[in-house]
């Protein structure tokens, strides 16, 4: 019954966080043990402690590897149908084409975190997340994550300041972002953030 569950629910190459695997015809030790099984038996392989995953066979190394990032995305920004996270630092200015640094640690704010920022580990990836000022959605995500940036364009830009403004209003334009979208996350702006919106005209590339 797991095994086939898996498969149709996740399919292969996708972590499987064992907390959340919740099934009406099995109970929570009963979902553990089938798991060990799955394991034992080569179907499911264990990433790290209480993620899995179903490998492909084959290929140059014998079966597939899980990605550490993609463990990273699915736990803490965004599963298969729902986003309660953002990546923001470093890693959004690289993103944005402003910067060629990469982060040694990617930061992550997400719903699923309470405290205000600690680090962890998943794989060999060091990860600080801290818990969002407003819930994070599918509606609100992309435009979170851009606030934040506006606050730490400056700090890690590699490009002049007029190629950076024109980056970031392109991006808004981009991604379409609309004067309802802002208005619903307005108490999470800080002064700074609204003067450099107006500022750089990027408030005035919101949609009505």
């Amino acid at each position: 019954m797991l095994k086939s569950y898996l498969l149709e629910n996740y399919g292969y190459n996708e972590p499987i966080f064992l907390n959340d695997l919740k099934i009406e015809e099995l109970s929570e030790n009963a979902v553990c043990q089938s798991v060990k099984r799955l394991v034992a038996n080569g179907f499911l392989e264990r990433y790290d402690n209480g993620i899995y995953y179903i490998p492909k066979q084959g290929g140059l190394l014998g079966k597939s590897y899980l990605d550490p990032f993609l463990v990273i995305m699915r736990k803490y920004v965004r599963s298969k149908t729902e986003t309660f996270g953002y990546v923001t630092g470093i890693s959004f200015v690289n993103q944005l084409g402003l910067t060629t640094q990469m982060p040694a640690i990617i930061e992550i704010v997400t719903n699923k975190e309470a405290t205000n920022g600690r680090t962890i580990t998943v794989g060999s990836q060091k990860v600080r997340i801290k818990k969002a000022a407003v819930a994070v959605s599918d509606n609100n995500a992309e435009l979170l994550q851009f606030l934040d940036g506006i606050g730490q364009t400056e700090k890690y830009t590699e490009l002049p300041m007029e190629e950076t403004i024109d980056t970031m209003l392109s991006y808004v334009k981009q991604k379409h972002f609309t004067k309802e979208q802002l208005s619903e996350v307005s108490s999470v702006i800080t002064g700074a953030t609204a003067k450099k919106l107006i500022e750089w005209g990027m408030i005035y590339e919101f949609a009505s």
